[in-house]
């Protein structure tokens, strides 16, 4: 039963990347297109959660934490960046 709630959970997050990828390619502004982005890393570290769990491998969770942090970031780096202020002030 796990096993089917993991495998339904995937494909509903890889359907979601795919719609942010759409969204990365399309987004009418830059905005749009980095809150996407936002999603598709974040819906990666999850994927790559789940994957752990499936295959029982616990490497894959602490890579996944790490690049959880690494894409949070990124993305206070981007939005100091999109405001005009320089990064360190």
């Amino acid at each position: 039963m796990l096993d089917v709630i993991l495998l339904l959970s995937l494909g509903m997050f890889i359907i979601s990347i795919t719609m942010s990828i759409y969204r990365i390619i399309v987004g009418p502004t830059i905005p749009d297109r980095m809150l996407a982005l936002d999603v598709v890393s974040y819906a990666l570290t999850v994927v790559m959660g789940i994957i752990a769990v499936i295959s029982g491998s616990p490497y894959l969770i602490v890579i996944s934490f790490s690049l959880a942090l690494w894409f949070f970031i990124g993305a206070l780096y981007v939005a100091r960046y999109m405001e005009g202020e320089q990064i360190g002030d």
